[in-house]
């Protein structure tokens, strides 16, 4: 709809397979059918164990590099330019949560990939629910936060990701719209995701089957603005849509049922447990009765349904020049590279995108070393001071706790989720 850079989106397109290879070569599950075809969700997308890639990727990266040059469980907290040029990466900073130490790394470029940021707008599920998002709920948006310091250039922060989900639990909703294919009603029962009309402005996307994720979540907003909610996802005529065809056979029915009503809890077991949790608390059985869906919170990604982000050199066979200055994927700092939610204007990209992203960020940052072999000049003299700020919020601590009965009040500091909470007031107002 004129928001992406398709130059960006096209070079993810054209290596997101092979990504996908990888993952099945590492042993991450992938579903298959009685044949072993791969299962499909909508046209475009098979069902994975997403949940699962993260450590299976990490493995093959160990694997690659050895342990003996991979430093684990650091908390990278800031980045460095060259003394001598802005402009240029020099290095970063950051503390082990396992040790007494703070870590200054001297680096020629740099891959951050850090996530996206969320809470940043007071969440649906407040007291005992915080953090009951489906996106992962601490990801503070030190990404976006680190690489602008520095003087990188954000691109689409305005954009906001607000995705349907399962009222309360913040289960997704994608794979029961694409695989289980499900519908949606309103408070009348009107299946209003058939009601085609209401997209007619968007053409020629309101052709798309099945209807793309940003027009369903705008057929909802609609359904609920104009009285007609709550609106709920039918998960109940899916189930029975998909057994129908097993209906003459009882024992083959019946086998099929339990097959689904198996993956419809394993898809939320594996991924949003908070979602299960909800369904055995109020004895829900999602193969007999429907669930309410709402808008979430917004959250600032790259890698899913948004793309908000920093601003990337593209490839040099498709980006405009005024879009391309020499690297794939490197931000307005020379040797900063990112992928996933890091990079704006790029948006669906998922787990399989994201990683065939990165392989080009990490490709294109070899590149640059390669040509730009010169050492870079990180200055030393400003380690102690960097020293003193990250250790600093422990050192206020244990000065000020003891002023007050409740160590999360007092006039001494501030917590993080009390500053939380203040941040959260301050987007609702």
């Amino acid at each position: 709809m004129g928001t992406v850079r398709e130059d960006l989106v096209y070079d993810i397109a054209r290596h997101v397979d092979s990504s996908v290879h990888l993952f099945e070569k590492w042993g991450l599950p992938i579903w298959k059918d009685a044949e072993g075809n791969y299962q499909r969700a909508g046209r475009w997308q098979i069902m994975i164990n997403g949940e699962s890639y993260k450590v299976i990727v990490a493995e093959a990266a160990k694997n690659e590099l050895g342990v003996d040059n991979i430093l684990e469980r650091i908390f990278i907290v800031k980045l460095f330019t060259d003394a001598n040029d802005p402009s240029r990466i020099a290095g970063a900073a950051g503390f082990s949560v396992r040790e007494n130490k703070v870590y200054f790394i001297k680096a020629k470029a740099i891959c951050c990939m850090c996530g996206g940021a969320v809470h940043i707008f007071r969440p649906r599920s407040v007291g005992e629910g915080l953090g009951r998002t489906w996106y992962p709920p601490w990801n503070a948006g030190s990404n976006y936060a680190m690489m602008a310091q520095v003087g990188a250039e954000l691109a689409q922060m305005e954009s906001r990701f607000i995705p349907t989900r399962f009222k309360d639990g913040y289960g997704p909703v994608g794979a029961w719209f694409l695989f289980f294919k499900a519908s949606a009603t309103n408070a009348f029962d009107e299946e209003y995701i058939h009601n085609l009309d209401i997209l007619k402005p968007w053409a020629p996307y309101d052709a798309a089957k099945p209807v793309p994720t940003p027009l369903r979540n705008h057929q909802m907003m609609i359904e609920s603005m104009e009285g007609r909610g709550p609106v709920s996802i039918r998960t109940e005529r899916a189930i029975a849509a998909l057994a129908e065809k097993y209906k003459d056979d009882p024992k083959a029915y019946k086998k099929k049922m339990k097959e689904l009503e198996a993956e419809a809890w394993e898809d939320f077991l594996d991924m949003t447990i908070s979602q299960a949790l909800v369904w055995a608390g109020q004895n829900i059985f999602p193969e007999e009765k429907k669930s309410e869906m709402m808008a979430a919170e917004p959250y600032f990604i790259g890698s899913h349904a948004s793309h908000a982000g920093m601003w990337v050199s593209g490839p040099a066979d498709l980006a405009p020049p005024e879009w391309n200055w020499g690297y794939n994927r490197m931000t307005t700092i020379k040797g900063l590279f990112t992928a996933g939610d890091g990079v704006g204007c790029s948006a669906h990209k998922f787990s399989s995108g994201s990683h065939a992203e990165g392989r080009i960020a990490g490709k294109a940052a070899i590149k640059f070393l390669v040509e730009n072999p010169g050492d870079v000049n990180l200055d030393a003299s400003q380690f102690e001071a960097v020293k003193a700020e990250i250790l600093k919020p422990l050192k206020t601590f244990e000065e000020g706790k003891g002023y007050t009965v409740t160590d999360d009040i007092t006039p001494n500091y501030i917590r993080p989720k009390m500053f939380l909470f203040r941040l959260n007031k301050i987007m609702d107002e």
